[in-house]
């Protein structure tokens, strides 16, 4: 090796040097650059930016009174979509006219606007006795709180108890507002009398 190309080594190992710094800053920018929606690549992956524990979620109506009450034992925020799914949500609806009807699971998921609530799992849904009206209480394996209509529906099969009546039937819509239960399809129903007093 001759004097000329031994000082030009320092040279290449700085140019080397510096490709290799380019190139990995291209990468961690490509990386961290958003996609055309807005939302960073690292995020696409399904990947929850937080998670809270033990929560409770407040959502208050126009007039300043709450109107949902939601809790659970954890939260996880999904940005690619902002969803979010909750383990064990409790959620209680609000209403200045009558007591709170409130619904539990075993998981659920939120839309970004809060406007939907997915319910999974052992689903009860309760709605306790009000004026003329006795205590309802509502099971599925899924139902939907849409929470800007005050209805709760469902396309599975559902079994509620009101009073001593029972109904069974597939596909639901329950309207909190007016207080009425309405099944979809193969309805059965079963009515139960006490037997009257001897004379």
């Amino acid at each position: 090796m001759n004097d000329g190309t031994r000082s030009r080594w320092p040279a290449l190992l700085t140019l080397a040097f510096m490709l290799v710094l380019a190139g990995g800053s291209f990468w961690l920018l490509k990386r961290s650059e958003p996609s055309a929606n807005g939302t960073p690549a690292n995020a696409r992956r399904g990947l929850p930016d937080y998670t809270m524990h033990d929560f409770r979620y407040v959502s208050v109506a126009p007039d300043g009174k709450i109107s949902y009450l939601v809790e659970g034992e954890r939260l996880d925020h999904f940005p690619d979509s902002d969803d979010s799914t909750i383990r064990e949500p409790r959620l209680t609806r609000y209403a200045a006219d009558r007591p709170p009807m409130t619904l539990r699971s075993v998981s659920a998921r939120i839309n970004g606007d809060h406007s939907e609530i997915h319910l999974h799992d052992q689903v009860l849904l309760r709605r306790p006795q009000a004026n003329d009206a006795s205590e309802l209480t509502v099971n599925s394996d899924y139902m939907l709180v849409l929470t800007t209509k005050d209805v709760v529906t469902s396309d599975r099969p559902v079994q509620g108890h009101q009073g001593t009546s029972s109904l069974k039937g597939i596909g639901m819509v329950a309207d909190n507002a007016q207080r009425t239960l309405k099944l979809q399809s193969q309805v059965s129903a079963t009515f139960y009398q006490p037997p009257r007093a001897k004379p």
